[in-house]
């Protein structure tokens, strides 16, 4: 496995700092004794999963950074001590859909806010049209008329098209149509870069933008819009700094100190990480709140991530992009938070990625635009762009 480049051995604790959620930064680098400075070949890149609770923050030819969500995980680290780091595949993605969670969660749906889009996208009620009235509103809007077609679904529009055709350009219009509109919109793709296209042209547009993401996952470019970076420049900066800053100090000294001593400063620790994760979890709720679009991927976007601190009702649209790459059941994830959603994408262009050889080519993951083509029998507005 060395071989390999997902090892790597007898590294030495250079520095560590706070992080967001109270997440511990711990930088390694190789021991000073053999006489080098700089790390061995390797495969570790930002967002590379570590053995415990570890993701890769940052990689240089003298160091590595990993970010700790478990600081169980760094109790016993030791300033003099040698220890060895292994990559891991990252099963977060996995875990999400292989539990069905979004499918537990749309079979015992209540009276969300998505209740008759479930009902539309199964084919059991028939989808609705924006009034004339409201219609009206799109004047001046950038929009040709089939653009406005789309928006004037009530329920759910599919945007389709052969590659370089406009679809991600009619996604990123309706985006700014509805936040005129002073909608909340979550919008989702099924990779980093198709997200960061979103990104990336909505923020030409100058409204309040949020991606949600590991920031070691995140471009370089865009990290400016993260959720981290933005909570970094909130009005709690201060307070949060101090009680990271206490939070390091604590943690300095667990490394040094003798056993006998370690037990006061683990309940110090633990409380100021509990102060430390409170006072996050405010500003984050915040920033959530006045974003006009948050981004993410289709796991990004669950329950268990950052989108806990706002209502359930809290989105009007939820929009997704690339949606032929995506598996159903990740796409529900997101389609379950809002009464309307818009789906672009092409069937004909690249599937999703099936990586079981017993089950590739079977097609028992149908892509979201041709499953819904097939079960609403084109009761819907669908146009090309």
């Amino acid at each position: 496995e060395k071989t390999r480049g997902v090892y790597l051995l007898k590294l030495q604790i250079a520095g560590q700092h706070t992080g967001i959620y109270g997440r511990l930064l711990v930088v390694s680098e190789p021991r000073k004794s053999i006489g080098s400075s700089v790390l061995p070949s390797n495969t570790f890149v930002p967002g590379s999963a570590i053995s415990g609770s570890g993701v890769v923050t940052r990689v240089i030819q003298a160091s590595l950074t990993v970010a700790f969500d478990d600081m169980q995980d760094c109790m016993n680290l030791d300033r003099d001590g040698l220890y060895n780091l292994m990559k891991l595949a990252n099963d977060v993605t996995y875990r999400r859909l292989s539990s069905y969670v979004a499918l537990k969660s749309l079979n015992g749906y209540g009276n969300g806010p998505a209740s008759h889009l479930i009902g539309v996208l199964f084919g059991y009620s028939e989808p609705g049209i924006l009034s004339h009235q409201h219609a009206l509103e799109f004047r001046n809007t950038g929009l040709d008329n089939s653009q406005k077609e789309a928006v004037s679904q009530k329920d759910v529009a599919i945007i389709y098209g052969p590659p370089g055709n406009g679809k991600t350009t009619t996604v990123v219009k309706v985006i700014l149509h509805a936040i005129k509109q002073e909608q909340n919109v979550l919008c989702c793709a099924p990779s980093n870069v198709a997200v960061y296209n979103l990104v990336e042209r909505l923020a030409k547009s100058k409204v309040k933008i949020l991606r949600l993401g590991h920031p070691a996952c995140l471009l370089e470019s865009i990290q400016k819009h993260s959720l981290d970076a933005v909570l970094a420049h909130s009005d709690n900066t201060n307070i949060i700094s101090d009680i990271s800053q206490g939070h390091g100090q604590s943690f300095c000294k667990i490394l040094v100190r003798d056993k006998g001593q370690r037990s006061n400063l683990r309940r110090e620790i633990g409380e100021l990480r509990r102060e430390l994760k409170n006072r996050d979890e405010t500003a984050i709720t915040q920033i959530l709140k006045r974003a006009h679009v948050i981004l993410a991927t289709y796991t990004g976007a669950s329950d268990d991530g950052p989108l806990k601190n706002v209502p359930n009702d809290h989105f009007e649209l939820v929009v997704i992009d690339e949606c032929a790459q995506a598996l159903e059941s990740s796409c529900w994830i997101a389609l379950l938070k809002a009464r309307k959603c818009i789906l672009a994408g092409d069937y004909k262009q690249l599937p999703p990625t099936i990586k079981s050889q017993r089950y590739e080519g079977k097609g028992i993951y149908p892509t979201v635009v041709k499953y819904l083509v097939y079960v609403l029998h084109l009761k819907t507005q669908l146009f090309e762009c």
